[in-house]
């Protein structure tokens, strides 16, 4: 007989986490040109809309830096991780911040 259990306290505040809907468009490079690397701003816009972990985030900084590299924009490719992971924190109240397509609980 499978019996239904209390979720814990860390299970129950956890937030449900939703991905952004399809025709979802992102700001592109947020506060940063938008150069010949815009699909790898629009990429992370994704991960940003859905937040997560901050290892995700990490994550997330490291693959925009890394296909920014790829086009060929070495020195830029650090300064726009530099950027995301100063300005992207959760905490702030931007339209650009980690999770922001989250709703509070």
């Amino acid at each position: 007989m499978l019996r239904a259990r209390k979720p814990s306290a860390s299970e129950a505040d956890a937030p449900i986490i939703v991905d952004p809907p399809a025709d979802f468009v992102g700001d592109g490079c947020s506060m940063f040109p938008d150069g010949d690397y815009g699909d790898c701003c629009q990429a992370h816009d994704r991960d940003y809309f859905r937040g997560g972990t901050k290892a995700e985030r990490k994550a997330s900084d490291k693959r925009l830096e890394q296909c920014v590299r790829a086009k060929g924009h070495n020195f830029l490719s650090k300064m726009i991780y530099l950027g995301v992971r100063i300005g992207g924190v959760p905490w702030l109240p931007t339209s650009f911040r980690w999770g922001f397509g989250q709703k509070k609980n």
